[in-house]
């Protein structure tokens, strides 16, 4: 079991090599893989470093880390509430935080400082959390209850955002519609350690309750029977999984379908052992989202498409 474990994880990390080497080689600069080595290591011409490493290598590690984060998280939220549709996207988080980044755009503060829409988009996705937190204190955190919560607080911040994009400035519309596509060309770098530093630990965090989700998945009855407090373990590990969504989001805009998809294509790789699950689910993400974000930037060269509608079509096809 173990060897059939250490193989199938070898596989993906090769997968996670292979995305580097192809998000590393790939756009409109022709770069060969030799040269993206030498760059790596201070040993190539001035443009080919200035493209490799303060423009391709950040993007993929906001993108690695970003799809590892929504994968785990929507493998926890499906482990801990029971239910396959849920994800990021369906509680309301994603929602959340377009609300906040759209605030932002209309009153201007995308253009007067580059964290003022990572923070409001952050804003957003903690109050959509605590929304659906609120909305479910009283029910002990029933799964369908918080599903429900969740696409409640979604419509909700949808109709705010089409409200708000009804008043904005075209300039602004563009830079908000672009946003709320999913895009991983305007984030800031600054932004990349502690977003990076969050979501990892989470998923460290996340990994060790993997056990206690495992005995979650079987039912409230049958974990309280084994001394488990149901309520207070899925709150704490839903306000963590929100974390580190949040952060995530706050940095990439809304994109959707990778916390939904990964977990049940993990699932049928590695099993429903939430110990492994939860590593491989994130480990899926880390390759998937730097494909797509890939793909969206070389498919119509020099058009980039946002990465959320890459994962999108997928998305909507896996469905």
């Amino acid at each position: 079991m173990k060897t059939n474990l250490f193989f199938k994880f070898s596989v993906m990390i090769i997968l996670l090599a292979l995305a580097f080497v192809f998000a590393m080689i790939s756009g409109a600069g022709n770069i060969s893989f030799i040269q993206t080595m030498k760059a790596l290591f201070s040993k190539a011409d001035e443009n080919t470093m200035t493209i490799i490493n303060s423009i391709r290598l950040p993007r993929f590690i906001l993108a690695v880390a970003a799809g590892a984060g929504l994968s785990a998280s929507g493998c926890i939220f499906q482990g801990i509430l029971r239910n396959p549709l849920a994800d990021p996207f369906t509680l309301g988080i994603s929602g959340g935080s377009a609300f906040g980044a759209s605030i932002a755009f209309a009153v201007g503060l995308a253009a007067a400082g580059w964290i003022y829409v990572p923070i409001f988009a952050f804003l957003g996705a903690m109050l959509a959390i605590f929304l659906v937190y609120a909305l479910n204190i009283k029910k002990g955190f029933d799964s369908n209850s918080m599903i429900l919560s969740g696409v409640v607080a979604s419509y909700i911040f949808s109709a705010a955002v089409m409200l708000i994009f009804a008043v904005l400035s075209s300039d602004k519309l563009f830079s908000a519609f672009m946003w709320l596509m999913g895009n991983l060309s305007s984030f800031d770098e600054r932004l990349l350690l502690p977003v990076t530093v969050i979501i990892i630990t989470g998923i460290i965090i996340l990994c060790l309750f993997g056990n206690l989700i495992n005995v979650i998945t079987l039912g409230e009855q049958k974990a309280s029977s084994l001394g488990i407090n149901t309520a207070r373990t899925v709150k704490y590990i839903f306000l963590l999984s929100s974390l580190i969504t949040a952060s995530a989001v706050s940095c990439c805009g809304v994109i959707g379908f990778v916390g939904l998809m990964m977990p049940h294509i993990m699932r049928k790789f590695v099993g429903n052992d939430h110990r492994v699950l939860i590593p491989a689910s994130a480990l899926a993400g880390a390759v998937f989202l730097p494909v797509c974000d890939t793909l969206s930037r070389t498919l119509l060269s020099p058009v980039e498409i946002p990465v959320g509608v890459i994962t999108s079509i997928v998305g909507g096809l896996f469905f």
